[in-house]
């Protein structure tokens, strides 16, 4: 009989240990009048390159006072802290690292080229989805967004 208790609480625990602490939560107290990021690169070969991102929440929403707090952006394998800019207005910057590198080893006849890893991110999003990280009294919340792509004006150097 002490064998199925203990096969039960030990199964019991996996159950609670594989809980999903990331759950996306379905509506929020609040809602973003404009929501969209813009890609950047430093215009010289082998520079780095990233995305802003920018988000405007409505003067209506219900997420105005100190104990409710936008805290970061999960987006394109990354996860960044969102900068309150004032007037509602919330803005990240991704940096990519170099898309490439060029690796010179006696391991590598030539140069070869190696491209790096995304880091893990808790959620499956497609290209423009993202993730804002958000507290409510201290309890973490997380809710899944559309951002919608600016093209930046490139200018000749």
């Amino acid at each position: 009989m002490s064998k199925i208790n203990l096969l039960s609480f030990f199964s019991f625990m996996v159950f609670l240990g594989c809980a999903n602490t990331y759950k996306l939560e379905k509506t929020s107290d609040f809602t973003f009048s404009e929501s969209y990021y813009s890609s950047w690169s430093s215009g010289v070969s082998g520079g780095k390159s990233g995305f802003n991102i920018f988000l405007i929440i409505t003067k209506n929403s219900k997420f105005n006072d100190d104990k409710n707090k936008l805290e970061g952006i999960y987006f394109k394998g990354k996860y960044v802290k969102l900068k309150y800019q004032g007037l509602n207005k919330y803005q990240a910057f991704i940096k990519e690292k170099n898309n490439s590198e060029t690796l010179k080893s006696e391991d590598y006849p030539k140069n070869k080229t190696v491209t790096t890893k995304q880091e893990k991110i808790p959620f499956i999003l497609k290209n423009n989805e993202a993730v804002i990280r958000y507290s409510i009294n201290e309890k973490q919340h997380y809710i899944k967004i559309i951002l919608t792509k600016k093209k930046t004006i490139d200018f000749p150097m």
